[in-house]
């Protein structure tokens, strides 16, 4: 046998091995790549606001919710990157509340999340482990995260197999005259040509994720650490004292990590509880917060500040591969390229799987 021979068996028998997993991975990463964006398409009334030039104290958003719904208090606010979307704050009755920062006003409200959040969840168990409550069935998700992760070492080699096969032939166009064969032959090597790259950061950056020693393998090379779990803090209650505002918190946050803008906070809610505010650095390529600072409610001393970006070097490279991951690096146009991949993923296995049954069944 041939070397093209060989690289040819392996190629088939590979894509044969992982093509549902690869097809379930394809399917269900088109939905993920919007998964932060779907809400907001589902619901407009609710997130999209016009930009204004500045937005409202945070004091006085949580003012207008809790007199709104009183005796609620609220517990969470949430701020999203993009200067047109809405405050979502949490209350203490399990509510999202949804406010236009720039103007105060109360867009609507709703309890215990939206019905397509359940969804998207369940889509997101069956990308990492092919079953939707992991919970339920423990040993399949188990097996499902070793599957999808392996499928995902397969495509790496299925990536550049296909394209040394591809060299000999060089088709990158479609003959749709011809038989439904080689449109579906065709369509095969033109797609896995144009897509190869995107195809191939999806599987590499996606195994990173997948296997445990992935993680353990940047940590290693960046010579850190995983982020120790956040410590618990407590505020020191003093009598007469008053609490300070969430403004203020903000401010004190500002000074434990520069050049950073707000992404939420933690509201206090009893004696003993602090200021919790996240904070995303200009480097954050995705909604997550890259730090966090925690502040006592009445001295308004930093208790405790966490910035990834200093303390671990290899949990700013893991942050900054699910980014490219989940298209979340440059926004609207990544997501768009990597849902649209995705799909192309799946075009592949079923037209790869009709050139395999063709050759089986000469």
């Amino acid at each position: 046998m041939t070397a093209r021979g060989v690289l040819l068996k392996v190629h088939l028998w590979l894509g044969l091995a992982a093509a549902i997993f690869l097809a379930i991975l394809g399917l269900t990463g088109s939905v993920m790549a919007f998964e932060n964006d779907i809400d907001h398409w589902l619901h407009p009334e609710l997130f999209y606001v016009k930009a204004g030039t500045r937005a409202l104290p945070e004091q006085v958003l949580i003012r207008v919710v809790e007199r709104r719904f009183a005796p609620a208090r609220a517990a969470a606010v949430q701020v999203l990157r993009q200067p047109n979307l809405a405050r979502v704050i949490q209350t203490t009755d399990h509510r999202s509340v949804f406010v236009n920062p720039y103007n105060g006003s109360v867009l609507g409200s709703v309890r215990g999340g939206f019905a397509s959040d359940r969804i998207i969840g369940d889509i997101y168990q069956i990308h990492i482990g092919l079953v939707p409550d992991p919970r339920r069935a423990p040993h399949i998700a188990a097996f499902g995260k070793a599957a999808v992760s392996f499928a995902g070492l397969m495509l790496c080699v299925l990536v550049p197999t296909g394209l040394i096969l591809f060299w000999r032939t060089r088709r990158t166009a479609v003959k749709w005259n011809a038989s439904w064969f080689r449109i579906f032959f065709d369509t095969h090597h033109v797609i896995g040509v144009y897509a190869s790259l995107f195809l191939l950061i999806a599987a590499f950056t996606g195994i990173l994720i997948g296997f445990e020693s992935g993680e353990r393998a940047v940590y290693a090379v960046t010579g850190s650490r995983p982020p120790a779990p956040i410590s618990q803090v407590q505020s020191s209650p003093a009598a007469g004292a008053a609490p300070i505002h969430a403004d203020r918190a903000v401010e004190i946050a500002h000074g434990a990590i520069v050049n950073a803008t707000l992404a939420g906070m933690l509201v206090p809610l009893d004696p003993r509880a602090v200021w919790t505010v996240l904070l995303r650095v200009p480097e954050a390529t995705s909604e997550y917060p890259y730090g966090s600072v925690s502040i006592d409610q009445y001295s308004g001393q930093v208790l405790q500040v966490r910035n990834f970006l200093t303390d671990s070097p290899g949990y700013r490279v893991i942050r900054f591969n699910r980014s490219i991951h989940t298209g979340d690096i440059w926004g609207m146009p990544s997501h768009i390229v990597v849902s649209l991949s995705s799909l192309l993923l799946v075009v592949m296995v079923v037209t790869g799987i009709v050139i395999w049954w063709k050759k089986l069944a000469i």
